[in-house]
């Protein structure tokens, strides 16, 4: 079925529910006095502009993301951070926190505006405001001169006095922003960057960092802590580590900072990461630097219709158009512009009560068809072998309810329980289940379950017999991956008999 516009589709309200149901305003823009006349050459002077700037996506949450947007005239280019729902929630931990009645935004740039006003290097804030539906921005210029920690750590090419250079650096710029009271529990490997020439360093992202007059013993302890161990050893080694803490140590000492003795330093860090080491984002990044291919998003309706750059540029104009929208629910296979086959899922969804607890949590409403969109985009980051998401979104239609619709590439092969059924070659089925139990142990590692889906893997139609995962609708976002969990989803996956059992748990028990 070809993807043809035959009539546009009313755009939806960008406001959300949650935005919607406080007292809007008009909205408000505050500019660094550099960058104002640039930004009003631009005709970037007001919320509603900034916030409409395109570009990708490289980085997002439920209620928020982050753009890499290019300026016309502009030498170099910016990130613009877009909160997309602002809950009371999140207003009132920014109160509670000594920053107003405010957004993540507004007090990452007053974060940013202290920084400079002290003298540390941070990424230059342009511009940051909200505009009257409850959104909020922070425009920043890229960083150009420095590379993440993680990935020039994994250069073969440092030699070990400039790892030795690197740690001395580190540890010093980390104890000179703790003396000064600026602390962030967002201290963590992926947020540090580094000068490849002077190895200065620079941290980003500091929307949850405060001030204090003094830090005291525990907190510096804890961000020494979180950022040990955001460090795997494949990136740091031990030699590296005491390196670094003596520094951080000698520095500290020197500017009257509260440290314990050395050797008591070195236990309570050691505790501390393995505590700090449960934490998603912190294991997120102790994974391979690249697990996947590289991930862009592009908006191209806000969150109507939400694409990778690919299906972008041949997306139907207007954006609103069946059978993505205004159609009966349904599972259907299309063809794209360019000749792709595509499964697309669509549907509706009527939640008033839903909608009302995401309220009250401060939280936006996820439709099923973005939280199936964000499963394959996760999928996809952690190298998972699975069908590429191509575009995702959804509309209100109402205060109660709304469409959505998930595009993605069709499952290849035969699914596991059909294939098991006509085989007979029991060396590849043996390989099979044991890459059917691999996969599964990365399903669980990347957080995410199978649900006890019989039809969650496919085979692949080809002498090799390569395993991925087809029964996406199976698969689920949770907390936290129990033994239970595990034992749960591996014996549920398929009425296997014990031999078949066995291989499908020594390729999950194999790669733990």
């Amino acid at each position: 079925m070809p993807v043809n516009v035959v009539r546009p589709i009313a755009a939806p309200s960008r406001a959300p529910l949650a935005a919607r149901l406080l007292p809007a305003s008009n909205g408000w823009v505050e500019f660094h006095p550099r960058y104002r006349e640039r930004l009003a050459v631009s005709g970037l002077l007001t919320a509603e502009a900034i916030l409409g700037l395109p570009g990708e996506i490289v980085s997002g949450h439920p209620d928020r993301h982050v753009l890499r947007v290019e300026l016309a005239g502009w030498d170099r280019a910016c990130f613009l951070k877009r909160q997309h729902c602002i809950g009371w929630r999140e207003r009132l931990r920014q109160k509670l926190a000594g920053f107003g009645w405010s957004s993540r935004c507004q007090r990452e740039a007053r974060m940013l505006r202290d920084l400079d006003r002290a003298g540390f290097p941070g990424p230059q804030w342009i511009a940051f405001g909200e505009d009257g539906n409850g959104r909020a921005f922070l425009l920043v210029e890229e960083l150009t001169d420095a590379v993440g920690l993680r990935q020039l750590l994994s250069d073969t090419q440092l030699s070990l006095d400039d790892s030795m250079r690197l740690a001395d650096r580190l540890g010093q710029a980390v104890a000179e922003l703790h003396a000064a009271g600026f602390t962030t529990p967002d201290l963590t490997a992926k947020h540090v960057f580094v000068n490849r020439e002077s190895f200065a360093i620079t941290l980003i992202d500091w929307q949850s960092a405060r001030r204090v007059k003094r830090l005291s013993e525990r907190e510096r302890l804890r961000s020494l802590a979180a950022l040990n161990a955001s460090l795997s050893e494949q990136f740091a080694g031990t030699r590296e580590r005491l390196r670094f803490l003596w520094a951080y140590s000698r520095v500290a000492r020197k500017s009257g900072g509260a440290m314990p003795r050395f050797s008591k330093t070195l236990r309570e860090i050691e505790r501390l990461s393995k505590r700090s080491s449960t934490r998603r984002s912190i294991r997120d990044q102790r994974q391979t630097l690249v697990t996947g291919p590289e991930q862009r998003l592009v908006w191209v309706a806000d969150e109507a219709v939400c694409a990778v750059p690919e299906i972008a540029s041949v997306w139907p104009k207007p954006a609103l158009v069946p059978p993505f929208y205004r159609v009966l629910p349904a599972t259907i296979s299309i063809r794209l512009p360019d000749g792709r086959p595509a499964e697309l899922v669509r549907g509706q969804s009527f939640a008033p009560f839903a909608r009302l607890a995401s309220y009250l949590r401060g939280k936006p409403w996820r439709s099923p068809g973005v939280t199936f969109g964000r499963v394959l985009f996760h999928l996809q980051r952690y190298g998972i072998p699975a069908p590429q998401l191509y575009a995702f979104g959804q509309r209100e239609t109402s205060r109660a309810s709304a469409e959505w619709f998930a595009l993605y590439e069709p499952p290849a092969g035969t699914p596991l329980a059909d294939w098991l059924a006509t085989t007979d070659d029991d060396s590849l089925r043996q390989e099979v289940l044991e890459q059917a139990g691999y996969i599964l142990r990365q399903l669980h590692d990347s957080g995410c379950r199978a649900s006890g889906s019989a039809s969650i893997f496919f085979v692949a139609d080809e002498p090799t017999g390569r395993v991925t995962l087809g029964g996406l609708r199976s698969v689920q976002f949770t907390k936290k991956i129990t033994e239970r969990v595990r034992s749960a989803d591996l014996h549920a996956i398929l009425g296997l008999d014990e031999t078949d059992r066995v291989h499908l748990e020594r390729g999950y028990r194999g790669h733990s």
